[in-house]
């Protein structure tokens, strides 16, 4: 698979630029169907973005709650682990002395704390719609794997950052923990900003 041809820059644009979540993902969609014809990028038209939304607001609150004076929140994807919808596909880790101002993912490898992991749960409904090895080809499975998992996770999250009620400012970074990262949301006083890229 030729990994050049994922739009990447162009879901970070949608993540970073189109409020309306719902359209923001047909965009990423429509954007993976450009660069690979396949039938998989319909049958994620319908997945539960506001049901995931809810879901991981309420979970990244809930443990935010415990740690309030968190500074750097990083997210990573994990693809392996979802045990049947037992796992998970998300960590997190925390950290309470990086400098919120400063876009550095520095931080990030030196977590100070890891609350349990999470369950996107439409990740893991789209990972067993890719299980069935015998209707999509290899190329099929890695492209859309990547983008799906990526673009997902980064409205998903995107939503629940805008609306975590902390008086602490923060910075966040996501991506694959075993890979590609990026910054997502920026908290200063009461200003939020969708950064979605990287520091270069």
């Amino acid at each position: 698979m030729n990994w050049e041809q994922l739009p990447v820059p162009q879901t970070l644009n949608e993540i970073r630029n189109e409020p309306d979540v719902r359209k923001a993902w047909n965009n990423i969609l429509e954007l993976g169907g450009q660069k690979l014809n396949s039938a998989i990028w319909d049958k994620c038209r319908d997945m539960s973005l506001a049901q995931d939304i809810f879901g991981a607001t309420h979970w990244l609150q809930s443990v935010m709650n415990d740690f309030p004076l968190t500074k750097g929140i990083y997210f990573g994807l994990d693809t392996l682990n979802m045990d049947k919808g037992r796992g998970h596909n998300l960590e997190v880790g925390f950290h309470f002395s990086c400098d919120p101002h400063e876009i550095s993912d520095n931080w990030c490898y030196d977590c100070e704390y890891f609350p349990d992991p999470y369950l996107i749960e439409g990740l893991y409904h789209f990972s067993e719609l890719l299980s069935k090895k015998n209707t999509w080809t290899k190329e099929e499975r890695e492209f859309t794997e990547y983008l799906i998992f990526l673009g997902y996770s980064g409205l998903v999250l995107r939503e629940a950052l805008l609306k975590l009620n902390t008086k602490n400012d923060f910075l966040s970074i996501w991506g694959f923990h075993d890979g590609d990262t990026f910054f997502l949301v920026q908290k200063l006083g009461d200003k939020r900003v969708v950064i979605a890229g990287s520091d270069n």
